[in-house]
């Protein structure tokens, strides 16, 4: 990879996360907003990806997207990716570079029934899941370079949080896991000095030494690629938590905030199914007075962030005018440049 043509394929682009609780509305603010912003700008290229396991765009855009970059507006695609299949390759090769320095430890030719072991050992199973979702968020990220915007509907703050933190730690942890599979194997051997693939052998072989450079040079180029997807997350990016009016979301952004600052700066809060003012039931009534106090409670602890405001949609938001209807009753007049790059204090228009 060539750093400085990679980094400067990214500098004029935008990542837009949207985060918090399960079931507040992160997948449709994140479909309205992808699709507001293709709408002003016809010009931007922006893609929509779904890293919730629990994809449901397609639903959202009652057409079928699933594992395939998919174009809804000319100007607008959006994936649904399956992160075991953008990490297969690469943690099926490196798995069987690994494998294949294992067998060729002579003691691994004496003792035949180690062969289960390290079948068992190395293995793409055994590769953490937080490596696997670090390699797929790096993959679909740096070889989509074509998209000016991703709009990126975000598991819940958990798993959000993992996602952010693994790209500076995943070549220690792929790393890490491989020597512990290989001292398994070879646990009686104590005299490895360094952690290096290259001092696994005291006299290796031209094809041994070839395989461990191959290893080094796959880690090396995660590295490169964690490296790039911090330096966009610390410079290019921006996120907002989805949070409704109750107490449970209220708490966990409000936790969320203390963490999520050191990956990635956090531009504000969308407050989504308010109730209109139109609902004067008494049990809406009663409803309403309690999402009052948790509007307020939001607005106090992210007072220096842009909050947006959503309410309550009186039918389902499925297909492209619903989602349209909900990006103008969010974004209100904001511009296209506006809603990518808020002012960290917010401007009363925005909230």
């Amino acid at each position: 990879m060539n750093d400085t043509s990679t980094s400067d394929s990214f500098e004029n682009v935008s990542l837009v996360f949207f985060g918090g609780k399960g079931g507040v509305g992160k997948s449709t603010t994140s479909a309205a907003t992808a699709t507001h912003l293709a709408r002003l700008n016809p010009s931007a290229r922006v893609l929509l990806i779904s890293f919730d396991m629990a994809h449901n765009l397609s639903d959202l855009f009652d057409t079928e997207i699933g594992d395939k970059i998919t174009e809804i507006l000319p100007n607008m695609h959006a994936i649904e990716p399956d992160a075991e299949r953008y990490t297969e390759e690469f943690v099926s090769t490196f798995v069987e570079k690994a494998k294949s320095l294992a067998y060729s430890l002579p003691i691994v030719k004496k003792l035949t029934n180690l062969e289960e072991y390290i079948e068992d050992s190395f293995s793409a199973a055994s590769i953490p899941l937080a490596v696997k979702n670090s390699i797929f968020f790096e993959e679909i990220i740096t070889k989509a370079g074509e998209f000016d915007v991703f709009v990126v509907d975000m598991p819940p703050t958990g798993n959000m949080i993992s996602i952010f933190e693994v790209p500076r730690t995943s070549i220690q942890i792929l790393l890490k896991n491989t020597l512990e599979s290989m001292d398994k194997v070879i646990s009686f051997l104590r005299k490895i000095r360094k952690i290096n693939p290259l001092h696994w052998f005291k006299s290796p072989k031209k094809e041994q030494r070839n395989t461990a450079r191959e290893l080094l040079d796959m880690l090396r180029e995660l590295d490169k690629r964690g490296d790039l997807v911090m330096k966009l997350l610390k410079e290019r990016s921006s996120l907002r938590f989805v949070s409704i009016a109750e107490r449970p979301s209220y708490e966990e952004i409000r936790r969320a905030k203390q963490i999520v600052g050191k990956y990635v700066r956090l531009d504000g809060v969308v407050i989504n199914k308010i109730n209109p003012p139109s609902c004067q039931c008494e049990c809406c009534i009663s409803e309403s007075e309690n999402q009052k106090k948790y509007i307020d409670m939001i607005e106090h602890e992210f007072q220096d962030q842009n909050i947006w405001k959503a309410e309550k949609m009186m039918t389902e938001t499925i297909g492209i005018e619903k989602l349209v209807e909900f990006g103008k009753m969010l974004y209100k007049n904001n511009e296209y440049g506006e809603i990518l790059h808020p002012s960290i204090n917010g401007d009363d228009d925005v909230k």
